[in-house]
């Protein structure tokens, strides 16, 4: 009796046979790794004191005001105080994928109010006074209008894009100047985000000639359409509807956003139907998306308009081909029990084929350009590049080198561990049934996915508060200037009276710069600076902020971590309960919901542990990017190697870690050990079956890899098949639309479901290495893995069995 109750303390588990036994369920857990959790639970608690500060003291508007082309933020810098507004020459520009990280290519300036009128200067260059027109011109700089004498001057000035040629009546939204919204979009916009202001009677009555005179300027253009791209096109078409004297009126008496949302009349229903018939906002994207890897505008416009026009028509058939592929992924798990074998010796079959067959023709290239004699083909193009590369036999002799080794690898991995690939197999259909048998743990990992994306709009919305707390600061600078050959102006900016200390480069506040400094070449007046200028440079935090901004992001880190170590461990709980049930039949139908609650119950601590250990070792590699951007300018070797050296040690930490965790999950989820525990106890039962390890967990990889191609492939090519063979139910401009969205989504959606197979197989593994090491087949401890697993290790237990496992 001592010697069994030793027994039973050393391995968790009681040593006579228990037809009842439910492994993870039988022992009574503890809650493991409390003082970890409470750690955990105050840290919450302060980071919702850091967003509640953060909240209350920061202002978003700091973070959104408009820069313009010179970077002179709109109504802070010196020279535009008094315009808060930014106005874009041609705003359909601004509408590209790339813009976020390019910026939009068209000139911005500052301006006091947004354009209350339309101005198209091809069509009123000649009905419109000098004056009118000069006064409706808006340029990059007030030099620049100032120099417009004439109408030469003002169609030269044009042509350089010193000036814009056109532009809509338009409203500010997060003071830039935007098109009108239409009826759809203003439905959609939250209301803190439409300001409002008061409108009088008689404002209202004044805006019914402009109405008028915009829409005789849109009867002169739909003439003539071609000077207009089609978003202005559309833009002005819904700016220029006037509304029935009841709304307006209505419309007077009451509040009204900035933002105008029109209402719906019939005209601007047309004209906006008619509009979309040949482009739509989405085509403009798509558009300029295929620009940057097509040539030629119009035929990017064009592609871009048949792209998005197939992505609308063919949704269903990409709805009905991922719901095909959801159910033939389960299909696939559910068939692995049987066809893992001959899947996978095919599949390496098919690899070793497939390296012999390369093999032999790098030999067989690399001798023909050895005896071929050629001339590199000097043409400055990334094809040229490729073919001069292609030419040379050491290319084919090192590709063949390559191939050699690899084929040489591959043969002698499988020929040395064939059994314990069978052992890999084996644990893959084992993984198969218990996927199979508890469904719902392949629609586990939605549940994780909500609240990682809950965690990041918390944190994106916390730092954007923090980042906006503080007071500006504002340096004195010369704006550059290409054309010289300082780089800068060389502005003869001098500044007195309270700006008297005043320096390139120093501190300086706006308003007393506007009022103290000025050009001294002009004696007799005060010419201000235009060249010089005292602008924003950032927003000085407090020391307090400064944490809470480090906090901030070593919370989002922990807390992204703590939501994955979850998911692992309830799938952990749920296949290791599998696993240790003797009978397969007896397992309980809420398995998946069992192991949730035991997962909050018990071992939470045990998951905030895991978390916080990589949250640090993140962020000490977080601290070392940030250590390294800092260091640069001082452009020493002996820094950059040991930077290198510690951003490679910290990153080969972070992976052993991960792999080290999940694994600790695993035994804590099998004997509901703590943290420290679990991981001794995987890393040493690791070790000791480490080719087993290895092998279990390639094969598994590049067994799943190639199950996700297959998924892929077919999807892929069954949603060709039905759109070429289906002409009368679907037509296309392009089938490879659809097809390549399918593909994509498809991928996406197998890497999901296989993720939670590679899980079962993982937990299956460990806990056939804790049978294996801990029962002999005996009555008094019998082997729970399947016979197929004891046929391959030659064991068997010791008493028929009234059941079978599998």
């Amino acid at each position: 009796m001592a010697e069994d109750r030793e027994l039973i303390e050393k391995y968790g588990r009681p040593m006579p046979y228990d037809r009842n036994f439910r492994g993870p369920e039988w022992r009574n857990r503890r809650c493991t790794d409390l003082p970890c959790l409470l750690i955990f639970i105050l840290f919450l608690a302060g980071w919702g004191f850091i967003a509640q500060y953060a909240v209350r003291n920061g202002d978003l508007n700091k973070l959104v005001v408009p820069t313009d082309s010179f970077n002179r933020k709109c109504g802070i810098d010196s020279s535009v105080l008094d315009k808060k507004y930014l106005f874009f020459f041609d705003l359909g520009k601004c509408i590209d994928p790339v813009v976020p990280l390019t910026g939009c290519p068209t000139p911005q300036v500052c301006v006091e109010s947004c354009p209350t009128e339309n101005f198209f200067w091809d069509k009123m260059k000649n009905s419109l006074p000098f004056g009118e027109l000069k006064k409706r011109m808006i340029c990059l700089t007030d030099n620049d209008k100032n120099k417009l004498n004439t109408i030469d001057d003002m169609q030269r000035a044009i042509d350089q894009e010193r000036c814009a040629r056109l532009y809509i009546k338009s409203a500010p939204f997060l003071n830039r100047c935007m098109w009108e919204f239409s009826p759809e979009v203003c439905e959609r916009l939250p209301s803190f985000l439409l300001p409002r202001s008061k409108r009088t009677s008689s404002g209202s009555q004044n805006a019914s000639p402009n109405a008028n005179d915009s829409r005789g300027l849109l009867d002169a253009l739909v003439a003539d359409k071609s000077q207009l791209t089609q978003m202005q096109f559309e833009a002005l078409a819904l700016t220029t509807i006037p509304e029935p004297p009841a709304v307006k009126k209505q419309q007077a008496l009451a509040e009204e956003p900035i933002i105008q949302c029109r209402r719906r009349t019939e005209q601007a229903e047309t004209i906006k139907q008619k509009v979309r018939q040949t482009d739509t906002r989405l085509a403009k994207l798509v558009g300029n998306m295929v620009a940057h890897f097509y040539n030629g505008t119009h035929d990017s416009q064009q592609l871009g308009e048949e792209i998005v026009e197939d992505i609308i028509n063919s949704w269903y058939v990409v709805l009905m081909a991922l719901m095909c592929t959801l159910v033939a992924s389960l299909i696939l798990i559910a068939l692995m029990r049987w066809f893992a074998a001959p899947f996978l010796w095919l599949s390496i079959l098919g690899v070793l084929v497939g390296l012999g067959v390369g093999i032999y023709y790098t030999v067989k290239e690399y001798r023909f350009w050895q005896q071929t004699a050629t001339v590199p083909n000097h043409s400055i193009t990334l094809e040229a590049a490729v073919t001069n590369v292609l030419q040379k036999s050491s290319t084919w002799l090192y590709l063949s080198i390559f191939l050699s080794i690899a084929f040489v690898v591959i043969l002698l991995t499988v020929i040395v561990l064939r059994t314990r690939i069978s052992i890999a197999i084996a644990l893959t259909k084992e993984g198969s049934k218990a996927v199979s048998s508890i469904i719902s743990t392949v629609f586990f990992p939605i549940f994780s996915w909500i609240l990682f994306v809950l965690a990041v709009v918390y944190v994106i919305a916390v730092g954007l508060y923090l980042g906006s707390i503080g007071e500006p600061s504002f340096r004195m600078i010369r704006q550059l200037d290409s054309n010289s050959a300082t780089g800068v102006y060389t502005e003869n900016c001098v500044c007195t009276g309270q700006a008297i200390e005043y320096k390139v480069g120093a501190r300086c506040d706006p308003k007393i710069f506007e009022q103290n400094c000025y050009v001294n070449e002009f004696l007799l007046q005060r010419v201000p600076c235009t060249r010089t200028t005292c602008s924003f440079a950032e927003i000085e935090h407090p020391p307090f902020v400064t944490w809470s901004i480090c906090y901030n992001v070593f919370g989002f880190f922990w807390l992204t971590f703590f939501i994955a170590a979850f998911s692992d461990m309830v799938l952990a709980l749920t296949f290791a309960t599998w696993y240790w049930t003797y009978k397969k039949r007896d397992v309980p139908f809420f398995t998946l919901g069992r192991a949730f609650r035991q997962t909050i119950f018990y071992h939470l601590g045990t998951l905030a542990f895991g978390a916080l250990i990589l949250a640090v070792c993140r962020m000490i590699r977080v601290a070392l990017e940030y250590l390294d951007s800092k260091l640069k300018k001082y452009d020493n070797a002996v820094t950059r190697a040991i930077l290198c050296f510690m951003k490679f040690f910290f990153w080969l930490l972070e992976t052993f870690l991960r792999f080290l965790n999940r694994n600790a999950y695993i035994m804590c989820a099998i004997h509901g050990k703590s943290f420290c525990a679990s991981a001794k106890d995987a890393f040493n039962l690791i070790m000791r079956n480490f080719l087993r390890v290895i092998a279990v967990d390639k094969v598994t990889d590049f067994l799943f890899f190639l199950s996700k191609l297959l998924l892929t492939g077919a999807a892929g090519v069954g949603t060709y098949y039905f759109l070429v063979h289906s002409p009368h139910l679907i037509q296309l401009h392009y089938n490879a639309v659809p097809v390549t969205l399918v593909v994509i989504t498809t991928f996406i959606m197998t890497t999901v479901f296989f993720g939670v197979y590679s899980m079962a197989v993982d937990t299956l593994f460990l806990c056939f290495l804790e049978d294996c090491e801990r029962n002999d087949g005996s009555p008094e401890k019998p082997y729970y893995m399947s016979k197929q697993l004891m046929r391959i290790l030659g064991k068997r237990n010791k008493f028929p069995r009234q059941r079978s496992s599998s």
